[in-house]
């Protein structure tokens, strides 16, 4: 069994181990892939999933393979990006980017600020009440949001007084297509 992915032009594809980079003007995105069963195949301008073993626990582990290896695909050309709004009625909320951290204060009137980790190459922007989670990596930039989002939940408080809160007004959504065979 096997399935192959055509790679965009400009795109670099290289394997290390089980490892695959690809890279395009200076960005960079890599992900490991762990299975006994399936190999990777690198061409040209292509990347083949071939499997020693049929059947539809494979076929389902082929199709998640390249599900991954086309969102890497697509995060180098077109990164991936999601943007956060900021919501406070009662305190104001000051949110800043220190390092790989981003720093929620006085949510609710808290005396400590909330810490939310940055994960991977995502980078964090903030202008005014939009916070911009932006990365070539969809899983990193999907996980930042949601940590992000997550330290803005208001707890123990009624939800339908205190509508504090971070909240994810867009969602990453490329619009490049990849053919698959």
């Amino acid at each position: 069994m096997e399935k192959i992915i055509q790679v965009i032009e400009g795109v670099e594809i290289k394997k290390q181990g089980k490892e695959l980079i690809f890279s395009k003007d200076g960005k960079e995105s890599k992900r490991q892939f762990f299975h006994p069963l399936i190999d990777f195949i690198v061409a040209k301008n292509e990347v083949k999933i071939v499997s020693k073993k049929e059947g539809k626990n494979m076929k389902k582990l082929i199709n998640s393979y390249s599900a991954h290896i086309t969102n890497l695909i697509q995060g180098i050309v077109k990164p991936y990006v999601y943007k956060l709004k900021i919501c406070g009625s009662h305190f104001p909320i000051t949110v800043k980017v220190e390092g790989k951290t981003v720093l929620i204060s006085n949510y609710l009137g808290e005396k400590v600020p909330r810490k939310c980790k940055i994960v991977g190459d995502s980078k964090v922007s903030i202008q005014g009440d939009i916070i911009t989670v932006e990365s070539a990596n969809k899983e990193y930039a999907g996980m930042t949001a949601g940590i992000i989002e997550k330290a803005g939940q208001v707890k123990g408080h009624d939800n339908r007084i205190f509508q504090d809160g971070i909240f994810m007004i867009e969602k990453a959504g490329n619009q490049i297509w990849v053919k698959i065979y």
